[in-house]
Formats: structure tokens, sequence, C-alpha cells
């Protein structure tokens, strides 16, 4: 499935936990560092300090929105889709159609060059188009989460900051499919719906209609 061995969650169980967790604290940090008023286009002189905080804060807020939107992370929302379709073991509607409304809302073009588009049930993945030497993982590689020298000679481009508030936009797209997954996950424990697949294997099956 793409999904590294180092730090796995347990079950498909623990992973909507630790999602849910985290997706909160994620949310709650966007509201702390929310900008009492619009930011100016770009961080310059006449922004002064002030724009440039503001520029830093959008990065730092891609930075944490990264492990919710590239495939191969515990909690991506790829991943978290798969847990809620096998973690609803009593089919639940409510459940079931907001986790394909995930699908729909979360795209290949939300993470350039490494997300691929999340697939229906039976489907494979669609690799998404490589966007070149634009892609906005290089400045996390390469500037912010490490000091990768390919990625940080390809991420010159991060010094244009227009074009890089608007690659960082099209990240923060996502936000709307991570919001409704988070909500997902909430309303599944807090009515009982959720189980791992194993621990629902052994119970009995959901009741039929009129049963």
């Amino acid at each position: 499935m793409g999904e590294g061995k180092r730090g796995k969650p347990g079950s498909e169980l623990e992973r909507l936990v630790i999602f849910e967790q985290l997706a909160a604290e994620y949310f709650r940090m966007v509201a702390l560092f929310q900008a009492d008023a619009e930011p100016p286009a770009v961080p310059s002189s006449a922004g002064g300090t002030e724009g440039e905080r503001r520029h830093w804060i959008e990065l730092f807020r891609a930075a944490l929105l990264r492990k919710f939107i590239v495939r191969d992370e515990h909690v991506s929302l790829k991943l978290v889709v798969r847990a809620l379709r096998l973690c609803n073991y009593s089919a639940d509607r409510h459940l079931t159609e907001g986790t394909e409304h995930v699908v729909e809302l979360f795209t290949a073009e939300m993470v350039q060059g490494r997300q691929r588009v999340l697939p229906g049930p039976g489907h494979d993945e669609v690799p998404a188009p490589d966007e070149g030497p634009d892609r906005f993982e290089d400045v996390l590689y390469g500037r912010l989460l490490h000091g990768d020298a390919d990625r940080f000679r390809r991420s010159g481009w991060a010094n244009d900051y227009a074009r890089l508030s608007a690659a960082a936009d099209s990240r923060f797209d996502a936000e709307h499919a991570l919001a409704k997954a988070l909500e997902l996950v909430r309303y599944g424990f807090a009515h009982d719906l959720l189980r791992s697949p194993e621990a629902a294997g052994d119970a009995a099956g959901p009741p039929t209609a009129g049963g």
C-alpha cells in the first residue's frame, strides 16, 4: 500500500484514534495562528516584519498539513479513508457516504508531484502528473523539514513569495477533506460505529432489515 513500517499503527482503529487527535491539533494550531486581517500579497518591504511573519506561518502550516496529504504517511487521508471503510463494521450510511465525499474532496493536485488520486472501491490508484521542478515537496524537504541538497537546489523558486504562496494555497484546499474526515471519525467514535476489522469479524454480523 506504500505505507512505511516504521511507527505504523497497530491496527486500523488505532490509526483513526491517532488521526483524530492530530487533525484536531492541526485545526487548533490554525485557529491560534490565524491572522487578524488579510495578509499582503507577498512579504516585502511594504509588508515589513508582519508580512514576513505571515509568510512563515503559512509555510509552517503547510509543513504540518503534510502528514495528512502525502500518501505514505500513517495518517494520510488516503489511509484514513481505507481505515474508515474497514472499521465501519455496521456499514453506517452516514459514514459510508461521508467517506466517499472525502475521496471527492481530496484531489491529486493538492500535492504536486507526490500525491495519487484516492481509489474508489475495487479501483487502482491513478498517478498524478509530475509538475516538474515546481513541486512544493522540494521546499519542504530542501528547506523546512530536511536539508536535502538536490531538493534545495530545485527549490530556489521559493524566494518568489507570490509563487510559493500560490503553491501552498493549493495544499490548503485539502483542509476541506481533512475537516470532513475528522467529523466522520468523531461521529463514528461517538456512536460506537468503528471497530478494528479483526474484532468486527469476531462479532455478529450487522442486523438485517426488519431484524
